[in-house]
């Protein structure tokens, strides 16, 4: 057990020792705290909410504390976060529920700001029949705010949590607890709870139709108001229209979450069905683009491509995911690499497809999301007409056979010891300083905390010839950049470990505009190294050993052909030799965000902390 947590409930410490291990704590609120521990006994985790021995000690408060265990213990719903057990130990009540990895919609909002129409819907639903079954049940949430409501991070499941003032209502109850005081979140309180009225579901009705407006706008009806003023707002004031908030949603959508704030319940949907059957009724009523939960294209691209164009993309997803699997299991690798060898062009017909439907498509091959996205970030921008592979005039095979490799990606990962949101925030700080000053280009496939890929351009110029001006070069990305020719990299960030406390960050570089260089280098060193050693050796032969100019011409040739041959051959270990060192410049930039999340955490958060790559100028040049 922590030590603070030992310190601050010594009994219940005690008490638990066999049963559960406190792991960490996770939050704090006006009704307990929260941590997260195991399940000895079912080896699984548990979020424990524990109630203060000074609120502990005050009968109401604990009373009330023990009611929310009793009330959500009733409910069993996909969208309620179960409880498993509520008890007592010494002066200390608990009660232990099921951990939710993931983030509240507090969270989520603080961190990515307003919700596509789609999303917020999908969301808004969940929580109306969540609070539907809580109805019928004849409990009245009374507390229904973003904080209460967590996304699962895995599955996307929305759960309603915390009926900590949560009401058991009995016919013809009219108070909003035992004691009479109001409880409740400012900004979320319907008029009559306000008021001090009698409480139904219409009321939680009017704190989800709250928490819609701020889904859709950003905002809250009164965020004008403070304290009191606020309360006031709700029991007197119409709550400006949501559509004068935010004109871009639905105007169908807009109206739905106008009426859930009418002042009189009666104007309200009488039920949590009835308001989830006329938000998806909105959403169907509203254009096509706007019912994308999240637009999962690179801008700039055009709405249609040629079959050649949906072909590319498909085989180049594909690859992607076999490169990645090469790396962790050799023998998933080579079905993989077997369906993206073939010839998709002769599965579909001539004609044109929506990038939509292409990336739909790869998906429902099996192929991974996040290599899909890899796969349209690396479409060129400027035409319809430009999407296609990098040209390099030379086959797979010849560039496997001269290169040694079929590899045409390279990825790194980094585990790091903090949540994905932490990360985030410094992962494009850092990259964005020398000596990486990668230039962020745009996320792909959704945000990057929901699987989406960041990508991010690699600056300086590839030098090709003499001339170059020694600050255009980042020497940063020597391997990468010069060697390779690598135009950009993707990044990945996913959570690692049940917890929600560490991530996994993956960098992934596309290697097939070097092959073309790489290739002909080759060919070039043993076509040059070859002749001069042909010749030289014909000049030897024909005057030591008197062979005569054309035996020495014979034997000088034949030994120059065996050295070109042994030239190529060895430009095989140099290769990737260059890719390893590649992959450690991805591993070093990774290394700092990392060493910056784990400074932070020390000195608290300022100015990033990226380390200077070995051999790297100090200003970044």
């Amino acid at each position: 057990m922590p030590t603070d947590f030992t310190r601050e409930f010594p009994s219940l410490a005690e008490a638990l020792g066999g049963q559960f291990r406190v792991e960490r704590e996770i939050g704090r609120g006006g009704m307990g705290i929260v941590y997260l521990a195991r399940d000895l006994k079912l080896d699984r985790l548990v979020a424990l909410k524990v109630l203060p021995s000074l609120l502990a000690s005050q009968p109401v408060t604990r009373e009330r504390f023990l009611r929310e265990a009793r009330t959500a213990a009733r409910l069993a719903h996909p969208n309620v976060v179960p409880v498993y057990r509520a008890d007592e130990a010494g002066d200390t009540a608990f009660f232990a529920m099921a951990y939710v990895e993931g983030e509240s919609l507090a969270d989520r909002l603080r961190a990515r700001g307003p919700f596509p129409p789609a999303e917020a819907v999908r969301i808004l639903r969940d929580v109306s029949w969540a609070l539907a079954y809580a109805h019928a049940s004849n409990v009245v949430h009374r507390d229904v705010k973003p904080e209460n409501i967590l996304l699962e991070r895995q599955s996307g499941r929305v759960l309603v949590t915390d009926f900590g003032i949560a009401h058991h209502k009995a016919p013809g109850d009219a108070r909003l607890t035992q004691d009479g005081t109001m409880l409740g979140t400012l900004h979320y309180m319907s008029p009559e709870q306000v008021q001090g009225l009698p409480l139904d579901g219409r009321s939680d009705l009017y704190a989800l139709g709250v928490v819609g407006y701020q889904l859709l706008s950003g905002r809250l009806p009164f965020d004008e108001f403070e304290g009191p003023a606020v309360l006031l707002a709700h029991a007197t004031r119409p709550a400006p229209p949501l559509a004068e908030r935010a004109p871009a949603v639905p105007r169908a959508l807009a109206d739905v979450i106008d009426r859930t704030l009418s002042k009189d319940p009666a104007q309200r949907y009488e039920s949590g069905e009835a308001l989830a059957d006329a938000l998806a009724q909105a959403l169907a009523e509203a254009p096509a683009a706007q019912r994308q939960s999240s637009d999962p294209l690179p801008a700039g691209l055009p709405a249609l491509v040629s079959e050649s164009q949906a072909a590319e993309v498909w085989r180049r997803a594909a690859h992607l995911q076999a490169d990645a699997l090469r790396r962790i299991d050799a023998q998933r690798e080579i079905s993989v690499r077997a369906a993206a060898e073939q010839d998709v062009s002769t599965a579909v017909p001539t004609a044109a497809y929506k990038l939509q439907d292409v990336a739909a498509a790869a998906a429902e091959a099996g192929i991974s999301r996040q290599y899909v996205a890899m796969a349209l970030a690396e479409l060129p921008r400027e035409h319809a007409g430009a999407l296609r592979s990098p040209e390099t005039g030379i086959s797979e095979e010849a560039a496997t056979w001269a290169l040694g490799t079929s590899e045409r990606s390279i990825a790194v990962s980094v585990s790091v010891a903090a949540a994905p949101a932490e990360v985030l925030n410094t992962l494009g700080s850092v990259l964005a300083q020398p000596p990486y000053s990668l230039v962020f280009r745009e996320t792909v496939g959704g945000h990057p905390l929901d699987g989406g890929v960041a990508v991010f351009d690699l600056s300086g110029v590839v030098v090709r010839a003499a001339g170059a001006m020694a600050g255009q070069v980042n020497w940063t990305w020597m391997n990468l950049h010069q060697s390779l020719e690598a135009k950009q990299v993707h990044v990945t960030l996913r959570s690692e470990g049940d917890a929600g406390n560490r991530s996994v960050l993956t960098m992934t570089a596309d290697l097939r505009p070097g092959v073309r260089r790489n290739v002909l280098a080759s060919r070039w060193i043993s076509g040059v190294l070859g002749g001069f050693v042909g010749v030289l050796s014909s000049a030897v032969l024909g005057k030591a050993a008197g062979l005569g100019v054309l035996l020495g011409l014979g034997a000088g040739g034949g030994i120059g052909l065996g050295v070109a041959a042994l030239g190529l051959w060895a430009y095989r270990p140099l290769y990737r030799s260059v890719l390893r060192k590649a992959r450690d410049e991805m591993e070093h930039a990774l290394g700092a965000v990392a060493g910056t999340v784990q400074a932070e955490a020390v000195f608290g958060q300022s100015r990033p902390f990226p380390r200077v790559a070995p051999g790297a100028p100090v200003d970044g040049t």
